[in-house]
């Protein structure tokens, strides 16, 4: 009788390292030369208890979760459900323990952190692939460093303004205009914000658990009847968009609107707190297309002061959840950096080096970059970092010329001159006729309370779309079939 094998593949400390940019051929061979390391995982748990290094009343449990992961590797009686469970459990660990070094660093026990991640992917059956480590890939100087000197250069005043943008233009014009045509295109969307209940106390959102303002939850019907007024005014792409409270805004919720939305013809994409790799997969299932997801800033430090209490707190929690979107099947990942929090241009090299180690992982996904930049911030707050027209242009040409395919996508915090500008040069994807609050489309009963932030941009869909019209643009409503997931509902 064969003797069964577990297969997690491990990078030991004496191997070689695991490089982003590698040819993934040569991936496979580093990682077929990887010992099994089940055992080593039971083996490290117990060196940290005696460092007392595992939270108090949680070692009996971990090692409870070491063995039951073990027989399931290790057998092929266990059932994809009971899998699955494991591997929400081991990861939820591991997020623990990258938490809990996070006031000095990198975890100390990378090793540990690694194992534990590799070991939850196996468990579920998904390709082999290396660890997980997008902080590796934000903090290495030496990766993308032309790129990153190039994008330096762009946004120094010496190179004229002029130069830059003739260049995003062109570059725009060539990667997203259809054969045959002369003119590209730009997708409109709109968001549909379903819950303004946060636990977070982000200090610059204007959903902070702490503010005292106006909160609603919409319910599935309510969500529905909204979703129904956007696509009366032809949207055909929505951005589901909601504070994090996970007492009401379940992945059960989503789905259950995705799922909805789905049948009506919308493809959905999602702007929520960030979610388990096993949610990410069940909102792929239900039609949702792709996740937006900002990291607000990079630089650690500060967002933490940003970020006070909260599951939001978590750097690596947010860091790392497009990697477990993509890995659950979602096709477009939407990057973004909060302007006003730090040096833009610090951020703007973290967010390029950390969405070129996201091509380099998952080459079949379509990139998105927004650049939300706070005018008005809940009182208490000023942005210390304030961005000007000339730099936030010069911003949005540096992401076209790194990542000349990627979709560039802006708001309606902006106003309606500045948005029409970087229409005719860059931007692919453009929100219109927004509200950031709750029921906010329905404006039967007056104005709605209880917005995220101030809208600039007031003009109807139609007229933003008449505009782009009269710039030559193609105004598309619904998502490109690269960016789009098929939903059960479809044929």
């Amino acid at each position: 009788m064969r003797e069964k094998v577990c297969h997690v593949p491990f990078l030991n400390s004496v191997g070689p390292r695991y490089d982003a940019d590698m040819d993934p051929k040569c991936r496979c061979h580093q990682f077929a030369a990887c010992a099994p390391h089940v055992h080593f995982l039971k083996e490290r748990h117990l060196g940290l208890y005696e460092r007392g290094k595992a939270r108090s009343g949680l070692a009996a449990e971990e090692l409870s979760l070491l063995k039951e992961a073990e027989q399931a590797l290790l057998g092929d009686d266990a059932s994809d459900v009971r899998r699955q469970d494991l591997a929400c459990r081991i990861e939820r660990w591991r997020y623990r323990i990258l938490d809990e070094y996070r006031d000095t660093g990198p975890p100390q026990d990378r090793r540990l952190a690694d194992a534990l991640d590799i070991a939850a992917n196996e468990l579920v059956r998904r390709d082999a692939r290396p660890p997980r480590w997008p902080r590796g890939a934000i903090s290495d100087a030496s990766r993308d460093r032309d790129r990153l000197a190039r994008a330096a250069r762009c946004l120094d005043r010496e190179v004229p303004l002029e130069d830059l943008v003739r260049r995003a233009a062109q570059l725009t014009r060539r990667h997203f205009t259809a054969p045959g045509s002369n003119r590209r295109r730009i997708l409109l969307y709109a968001p549909l914000y379903l819950s303004n209940y946060c636990l977070n106390h982000c200090v610059y959102c204007g959903f902070r658990q702490p503010r005292d303002v106006p909160r609603r939850h919409l319910d599935l019907d309510e969500a529905v009847g909204q979703a129904e007024i956007l696509c009366r005014r032809g949207f055909r792409h929505i951005l589901l968009v909601a504070g994090d409270d996970p007492r009401l805004t379940t992945p059960e919720y989503y789905a259950g609107l995705a799922d909805a939305l789905a049948e009506r013809r919308v493809a959905p994409a999602v702007e929520i707190a960030p979610q388990s790799t096993a949610s990410y997969a069940a909102l792929a299932a239900a039609g949702v297309c792709g996740v937006t997801l900002y990291q607000e800033t990079y630089n650690e430090g500060l967002y933490c002061l940003y970020h006070p209490c909260g599951s939001k707190r978590s750097f690596d929690w947010r860091l790392e959840g497009l990697e477990r979107a993509a890995e659950a099947g979602m096709q477009r990942l939407g990057l973004g950096i909060l302007l006003g929090l730090a040096d833009p241009r610090e951020d703007m090299a973290a967010m390029l080096r950390h969405a070129g180690y996201l091509r380099n992982r998952f080459p079949d996904c379509t990139l998105a970059f927004s650049l939300p930049r706070i005018h008005q911030a809940p009182e208490g707050f000023t942005p210390p970092y304030a961005v000007d027209d000339e730099t936030f242009i010069r911003l949005y040409c540096v992401l076209r010329i790194a990542f000349p395919r990627a979709e560039l996508v802006l708001s309606t915090r902006e106003p309606a001159g500045l948005r029409n500008r970087l229409a005719r040069i860059c931007i692919t994807q453009m929100s219109a006729g927004s509200s950031t609050a709750p029921g906010g489309y329905d404006t039967r009963n007056g104005p709605s309370s209880g917005e995220q932030f101030p809208v600039c941009d007031r003009r109807r869909p139609d007229e933003v779309a008449g505009c782009l019209d009269a710039a030559g643009l193609e105004v598309v409503w619904n998502v490109p079939d690269g960016s789009k997931r098929k939903s059960r509902h479809e044929p």
